[in-house]
C-alpha cells in the first residue's frame, strides 16, 4: 500500500490523507493472492457499487 500512496501523492508526500481512501478501496475490491477473494465482497456480501455503476434514473415529471 505504501507504494501506492506514494505514486499518488505530491511531491512532498503532504497529501497523503486525500488519497488514502483511493488506495483502500481500491485494495479492498481487489482479488488478494493469498485468499484468492475480494475483502469488500467477503465483508459485504456482494460486489462495491461505483459510482459510474448506477443507472441513471428516469425522472417523470407528470
Amino acid at each position: 500500500m505504501d507504494g501506492k500512496i506514494a505514486a499518488l501523492c505530491n511531491e512532498r508526500r503532504t497529501n497523503w490523507d486525500e488519497v488514502l481512501q483511493y488506495v483502500t478501496f481500491n485494495y479492498n475490491t481487489s482479488i488478494h493472492a493469498t485468499t484468492k477473494q475480494i475483502p469488500f465482497e467477503i465483508m459485504h456480501g456482494r460486489q462495491a457499487t461505483l459510482p459510474f455503476d448506477q443507472q441513471d434514473a428516469i425522472i417523470s415529471l407528470t
